[in-house]
């Protein structure tokens, strides 16, 4: 499973991809505890780079940032 660590100023959050298309991405997310399952649309960037965006900031979080674990 693929996994990232996103730190966001208090703590580190777990992304794990458990399902991926060419337009969206659902992940479980695990933040301070708690394990959710979200979908995200992804979005090419001008590199032709895919990511979604998180949080109320709508962080950039880029898909080839994710390692198999």
């Amino acid at each position: 499973m693929a996994e990232y660590q996103y730190f966001d100023g208090e703590s580190f959050i777990t992304f794990n991809i458990v399902y991926a298309t060419e337009k969206e991405v659902q992940l479980a997310i695990t933040n301070r505890g708690r394990i959710t399952v979200t979908t995200y649309d992804l979005y090419t960037d001008s590199n032709g780079n895919e990511y979604f965006e998180y949080g109320c900031g709508y962080n950039k979080i880029y898909i080839e940032e994710f390692e198999v674990m």
